[in-house]
């Protein structure tokens, strides 16, 4: 055990030292957000409005709750407001893990290549990612922009403010999937292993 845990307290300290562009907690900044504080006041207002939209979700039910079983006066918005709530907060976490890496991904194969190889695999991953991120990026605003006489029918708002949110989030995919891949190639030395990986998250 305590080989283990020595073993997870010099992987952090080589992250520290290093500046690998995966940290340990997702409350830590990574490699780019060290050295851009535009990069990292993104991936804070990203994190601040998966947490505000999270809170106010959690209201909204609430309050929905309350006023249909306390009140008997249910409100005919609230349910229809929390849905597109949580459709913005889907999107937009999407944004905010990818900056950090900290996507479910299988890393049976990754984990037997080489640095080298490891290295190139999740280069030619974050290129699919990008290029799909893009194409949905770009078609969702051409569908978003042609829906904005939409209008949903509790709360009025235009369908386009809710499309959007789709377009949101695969425009953050896009950019950090851009910057990984920047990283990658730039900088390899800052970018974990994959069994450094699965160790610290063993830890």
């Amino acid at each position: 055990m305590s080989s283990d845990s020595s073993r997870a307290d010099a992987l952090n300290e080589n992250n520290i030292a290093t500046g690998a562009h995966v940290p340990h907690e997702p409350d830590l900044p990574d490699f780019a957000e060290q050295r851009s504080k535009l990069y990292r006041g993104l991936v804070n207002v990203e994190r601040i409005a998966c947490c505000t939209l999270l809170v106010s979700l959690l209201g909204l039910i609430m309050l929905q709750v309350v006023s249909r079983y306390v009140f008997n006066t249910p409100f005919s918005w609230t349910e229809e407001l929390a849905r597109f709530m949580l459709l913005w907060f889907t999107f937009v976490s999407a944004g905010f893990v990818m900056a950090r890496r900290i996507h479910i991904a299988v890393d049976l194969l990754a984990s037997k290549l080489g640095r080298t190889g490891t290295i190139v695999l999740d280069t030619f991953a974050l290129l699919t990612v990008l290029v799909t991120a893009g194409v949905l990026a770009v078609a969702g605003a051409e569908f978003a922009s042609g829906a904005n006489r939409l209008q949903a029918p509790a709360t009025g708002l235009p369908m386009s403010v809710v499309y959007f949110a789709a377009v949101t989030g695969f425009a953050l995919i896009f950019l950090h999937a851009a910057l990984h891949i920047f990283l990658n190639i730039r900088h390899p030395e800052v970018v974990p292993d994959a069994m450094e990986n699965l160790e610290r998250e063993a830890a």
